[in-house]
């Protein structure tokens, strides 16, 4: 049995948040607190397309802006795959905490 972690509550009235969050009614003001961390909306295909732009600038001629365009296009990729990495723990984290319904606080 999981109790509140605080010091000043320890109540044993303790839900999980995800199961909490989805019984609260549309318009309560805890559906918002208490709401899943935001899904990146990220496009692999700018980073994509940089990289291909990149290539078709080497191969006509202009070899040093080409290079600049096809590194800027991984970067960007990189940085979206970081981004995305980093929304799943976080909502991995989510998933997985805890409410107390005496104290309202999080673990």
């Amino acid at each position: 049995m999981i109790a509140c972690p605080s010091s000043k509550c320890s109540s044993p009235n303790v839900a999980d948040l995800p199961h909490y969050w989805r019984s609260l009614p549309s318009d309560s003001p805890l559906k918002a607190e208490y709401a899943p961390p935001a899904r990146p909306k990220v496009s692999y295909w700018a980073a994509l397309a940089a990289v291909a732009v990149g290539i078709v600038v080497i191969t006509e001629g202009g070899i040093l802006i080409g290079l600049l365009i096809a590194a800027g296009g991984v970067g960007w990729g990189a940085l979206a795959f970081k981004a995305v990495q980093w929304a799943e723990a976080q909502h991995a984290v989510w998933s997985t905490s805890h409410v107390c319904l005496a104290c309202t606080g999080r673990f």
